[in-house]
């Protein structure tokens, strides 16, 4: 009997593989002219992957993005230029489609930093001083259900009204309201979203100056 082996897509091939960055509809302007558009790749571990296309298409551009000698002006990651903390710019309901308690919202930036979305392996549940920066009374973003969000229109409408954030007091966790405004603490196992983010290092130069 002769088998018939069919070839694997290239989606099947990486649905299969361990990915090391994914990006997702990355985008990149330089003033009004736009370098790359709505950019959808995932590169998988231990693998070589080359860019390959005509001189002027984006490739350096686009290298240059994953090692962050530039970064994204649109795509899944918001920057927020005044308190230098990058957001994911939908929600966990917005972007599962289904709520988290608090330590399925901790497991969900971990899995998010094994697949270094951005380019990054360090996200993270927001301090109750970084998601209170998002808050903003003079905005109003339809989030789920209608509710009006004290929220940047930056960010997606549609996203939950209260999100996780980083803190421990006992077997009660807090949580943010975009449209209240407030952090209040409710049972760990209480079902919510979550904003995670992330923050550049500061590296300090601790080199003493020369004594003339």
């Amino acid at each position: 009997m002769t088998q018939v082996l069919e070839e694997k897509t290239i989606e099947q091939r990486l649905a299969e593989e361990k990915i090391s960055i994914e990006v997702e509809k990355l985008n990149l302007f330089y003033g009004d002219k736009q370098a790359l558009y709505d950019i959808d790749m995932k590169i998988p571990e231990k693998k070589v992957t080359a860019f390959i296309g005509p001189s002027g298409c984006g490739k350096s551009t686009l290298g240059k993005l994953l090692v962050r000698l530039i970064n994204p002006t649109k795509g899944n990651v918001i920057f927020d230029n005044k308190t230098r903390v990058y957001w994911m710019k939908k929600d966990s309901w917005q972007d599962k489609g289904k709520f988290f308690n608090w330590h399925e919202a901790v497991e969900y930036s971990d899995r998010k930093n094994l697949r270094k979305i951005g380019g990054f392996n360090d996200w993270r549940l927001p301090s109750a001083d970084e998601v209170s920066s998002l808050y903003d009374e003079s905005c109003e973003n339809p989030g789920k259900g209608g509710v009006i969000l004290h929220l940047d229109s930056v960010f997606p409408e549609g996203a939950f009204k209260t999100a996780w954030i980083a803190g421990d007091t006992s077997t009660r966790r807090p949580r943010f309201d975009y449209s209240e405004g407030k952090v209040v603490n409710v049972e760990e196992y209480n079902f919510g979203s979550v904003r995670i983010c992330r923050k550049d290092q500061v590296i300090r130069d601790h080199t003493r100056p020369s004594k003339r």
